[in-house]
């Protein structure tokens, strides 16, 4: 039963309200005050929710325990049934044995090859992209990066899914899961889900975005299971997969689901992470040139394949420490099944632990000054050093994110594309604030002016 050796004096924690507890501070910014209570409480922080205690996780042994150790004893925490709206039955929100087949069922669908065989369509989208970002570069006029870095992950999402471009759905869909990511966000740390039965513009706003999503999806499925041909993008890949042991196809809803949660995670997460690596190599010449020496010599100019990865080395450890200052994933919640020991500290069953990502990348016992930006600190030395369950952007255990080798090679392909061909002049905020949605969004998007880049 015991998590970890570490124990220490009783534990404290902030007081809240009467009743609600802290409730009011976490969903008002829940990353203000997850950071607070680290910083101020320490390794195990008890948070009075309504009334029962949970309790916030702020060590790798703890975290360790909780996604490996003894992960069988720890289920999704009750409120990531509402994002429910928007992933439906998909592996974000699934549980127990429907989840292990899921995830038995589409994780061939990940394999290295099968993800590596979709780095000419990924390549041949942001080559084709950044056909607007030379005309940007000609007139110097100021963009929007932000949704423009949006919508060619969406472009790219859409083509290694469905084999298919952007089309005029593209705007309205990146604006539908905007709106999605920022409401849903905002209804985990609901006291109740009455809220979002009530007929507010936001919840009619939503609606429309999640029917909008479904529809859009749903026409894609229907059109390739018409043509009987599946074809060999993911789409094709998942409508081909079946389960093992009873060879069932995912039904029409379950597909959906699916689909709807892989483009979320491949779209939104992974043009967040991107828009925020432009930001920070633009503030560190120092890294931008390291990166840009690399691409010039590995790639000498041409556009890369994926036998190129593993040569662009900076550009990953670039990728990491983004990773490491704003996770795709920054916090998950789950519930205790039998009591338990985390830390000296019983866990009684049906108390839930909050861990966040950012609080672990962001620990100074752990990262020396961690809100520099270094991907120094990710040379395999210093890897070595510091605990896995130190660094986890993409989550840890049997649930790790299933299309984390997607999203890093994406990156690495839009990074040293990008960078090859163009220098990046962030005007907007150079110290911008960012909120907690389900990424780590800037509050106001970054804006920019390119230029050609003028090579030596």
């Amino acid at each position: 039963m015991s998590g970890s050796a570490l124990s220490g004096p009783p534990l404290s924690g902030p007081k809240g309200y009467p009743i609600v507890g802290v409730l009011p501070m976490l969903r008002a910014n829940t990353l203000q005050f997850l950071v607070d209570a680290a910083r101020r409480y320490g390794d195990l922080v008890p948070l009075r929710l309504m009334m029962s205690t949970a309790y916030l996780l702020n060590h790798p042994a703890h975290v360790e325990h909780v996604l490996q150790t003894n992960y069988k004893n720890y289920r999704k925490a009750p409120m990531i049934d509402r994002l429910k709206p928007i992933f439906g039955d998909g592996l974000v929100t699934s549980e127990d044995e429907f989840w292990s087949r899921q995830r038995s069922l589409m994780q061939p669908s990940f394999h290295r090859k099968r993800i590596e065989a979709l780095a000419g369509p990924m390549v041949e989208v942001t080559q084709r992209h950044l056909d607007t970002w030379r005309m940007r570069a000609a007139s110097g006029l100021e963009f929007n990066l932000s949704e423009d870095i949006s919508c060619l992950t969406l472009e790219v999402v859409l083509k290694t899914m469905f084999s298919s471009g952007l089309g005029e759905d593209g705007p309205a869909l990146s604006r539908a899961l905007v709106l999605a990511n920022e409401v849903i966000s905002k209804r985990v740390w609901d006291l109740t889900s009455l809220g979002s039965l009530l007929p507010t513009k936001k919840n009619r706003e939503f609606n429309k975005a999640v029917a909008l999503l479904r529809g859009v999806v749903e026409r894609m499925i229907e059109q390739r299971r018409a043509t009987k041909d599946y074809g060999n993008d993911l789409l094709g890949i998942l409508l081909e997969a079946a389960a093992a042991d009873t060879g069932e196809f995912m039904t029409r809803e379950l597909l959906r689901d699916e689909v709807i949660t892989l483009m979320l995670a491949g779209y939104e997460s992974t043009a967040t992470m991107v828009a925020w690596a432009i930001f920070f190599l633009s503030q560190h010449p120092r890294h931008l040139e390291a990166l840009r020496t690399e691409v010039d010599t590995m790639l000498a100019g041409r556009a890369p394949t994926a036998e190129d990865l593993k040569s662009l080395d900076y550009t990953r450890r670039v990728i990491q420490e983004v990773g490491r200052l704003r996770p795709s994933i920054w916090w998950f919640a789950r519930v205790a099944v039998q009591d338990d020991i985390i830390g000296g500290q019983p866990i009684k069953a049906g108390t839930m632990v909050l861990i966040s990502q950012y609080l672990l990348h962001t620990q100074p016992s752990i990262w020396d000054d961690p809100e520099r930006f270094d991907p120094e600190r990710f040379q395999a030395h210093n890897v070595m050093k510091r605990s896995k369950f130190a660094y986890l952007p993409f989550g840890a255990g049997p649930r790790v994110c299933i299309g984390s080798g997607f999203a890093m090679m994406e990156m690495q392909f839009i990074l040293s594309m990008i960078f090859r061909a163009f220098d990046v002049r962030i005007t907007s905020d150079a110290n911008p604030a960012f909120g907690s949605f389900l990424s780590l969004r800037p509050n106001e998007d970054f804006r920019a002016v390119c230029t050609a880049r003028r090579r030596h």
